[in-house]
């Protein structure tokens, strides 16, 4: 082939890989001094100028002022005038003051002599990509002020972890970093099967949620609400693994301390109700024994009564005996007028009133014996009556004692039902909490580690927010 055969289809290719560039990216040249030459259609529509607004002009018109006037803008074009390229991400102004993002490479362009003449630009929009890479960063910012959050490897090797998550568990970041994180594990439960299941599943990119007991410096216990969410590469494999954590020792333990308070007033009131029951029943045994003390206070009522009616009786035998000795004595007093004839009479008046007199000492006996009984079953009556009395204290303080254990009772029953409820609303909010939390979360944790070629790192398996 004819040597300028050679470099017309050499010239028509390099021609087409131009013209390709300029379909496809926004190109701009300047002079050494950083006068614009020319502009290609996709720059004049990503800035909003026209060509004639831009020709001529410098390019500072894109930058901020304070940034033209700058030590280190002065420096940047000193650099290309040099030769030197420059690439990277850049905020630049188009018209009317609207701040556009540039992926751009300035390049120095050499003449015949090997000598820069000219700066071309070549530079893609990447606006809307940064803007969500900085409401991902903005959001990931705030997530870390109210969250703990570490970062692992897939054998789960830490790799970083922010200052709220060192704070919780009183690790500085040296000397944690390097380490596995069985360092924060129960003693014991990090050579558990369960344990090398749990990091093969993350290795696997499959997420893992919910409440977890972990030891911070100097085994000190935590709780924690957290989810596990490996991070995927642009390939869709896991290559790390990031943590969300929040401390929820106070609550956990003030939702054990509720718990147990919980089974302990449970059991207080079943403690109140038995007592209840035992009062109950001695208020019932007390009735029995005032009934039983009221029958023996009439009893003894109706014994006072007779021992009073043997009294007056024996006081008629005494006044019967009496009389029979008035009787045998005027008999033995006929019978001495009589002489012999009364003799045998006399002997009988004399045996009649012996019996008489015998007769009269029982009664009195009898009568003495009959007296004492009386104040002794009088005495009997007044502490039987005083133990009726008593008898019916008891029987009344029974009573309000187990109307007072039964509202006790009904008031304990009635609290541990409310502290049941209140248990159980504290434990299925805590349930709802490990299904909500870890989505949203998990999704952010991806997008500040977008690629400028736009591949991007997603989360997996993360479950979404539901309504509440």
């Amino acid at each position: 082939m004819p040597f300028f055969d050679w470099k017309r289809r050499q010239q028509r290719e390099l021609d087409g890989q131009l013209q390709a560039i300029h379909k496809s990216q926004a190109v701009i040249e300047f002079n050494l001094q950083g006068q614009i030459l020319q502009a290609n259609d996709n720059f004049l529509r990503c800035t909003g100028y026209t060509l004639a607004e831009v020709l001529h002009q410098h390019h500072r018109m894109f930058v901020e002022p304070a940034y033209a006037a700058s030590p280190a803008y002065a420096d940047f074009w000193r650099r290309l005038a040099q030769g030197e390229a420059e690439t990277g991400r850049y905020c630049r102004l188009a018209k009317g003051g609207r701040e556009v993002w540039l992926q751009a490479c300035y390049s120095p362009i050499y003449d015949a002599h090997g000598k820069p003449y000219k700066v071309v630009k070549y530079a893609t929009d990447i606006t809307q990509q940064q803007e969500r890479e900085a409401d991902a960063q903005g959001q990931l910012a705030a997530i870390s002020k109210v969250q703990a959050i570490i970062e692992f490897a897939l054998d789960g090797t830490i790799l970083h972890a922010n200052e709220l998550f060192l704070r919780t568990t009183g690790y500085a970041l040296s000397e944690i970093v390097g380490k596995h994180h069985r360092i924060f594990m129960p003693p014991g439960e990090a050579q558990s099967p369960a344990y090398r299941t749990f990091w093969e599943r993350l290795a696997q990119g499959r997420h893992d949620a919910g409440q977890y007991q972990r030891m911070g410096k100097n085994g000190k216990p935590i709780w924690i609400e957290a989810s596990y969410n490996p991070i995927l590469d642009a390939n869709g494999r896991p290559f790390k693994v990031v943590k969300y954590a929040t401390d929820i020792t106070r609550s956990h333990t003030a939702a054990l301390t509720l718990r147990t308070a919980v089974q302990e007033l449970g059991h207080s009131a079943e403690h109140t109700h038995q007592a209840n029951q035992l009062a109950q029943n001695a208020s019932a045994i007390a009735e029995t024994g005032g009934s039983t003390m009221r029958d023996v206070v009439q009893t003894m009522e109706q014994i006072r009564s007779g021992a009073l009616r043997i009294a007056d009786i024996i006081g008629l035998m005494d006044a019967i005996t009496f009389q029979t000795n008035i009787l045998a004595l005027n008999a033995a007093v006929e019978a001495a007028r009589a002489g012999e004839q009364g003799r045998g009479f006399a002997v009988v008046a004399s045996e009649v009133r012996s019996l008489a007199g015998r007769s009269a000492t029982a009664a009195k006996e009898i009568k003495q014996l009959i007296q004492t009984s009386n104040a002794q079953v009088a005495r009997g009556a007044e502490l039987v009556q005083r133990a009726g009395d008593t008898m019916e204290g008891i029987v009344q303080a029974s009573r309000e004692v187990s109307s007072i254990l039964g509202n006790v009772a009904s008031h304990a029953i009635a609290q541990s039902a409310q502290l049941r409820s209140l248990s159980d609303a504290l434990s299925n909010q805590e349930h709802q909490d490990r299904q909500v939390a870890p989505g949203p979360v998990a999704q952010l944790s991806a997008r500040p580690m977008a690629r400028p070629a736009g591949s991007t790192l997603r989360a997996v398996d993360t479950p979404q927010l539901t309504a509440a």
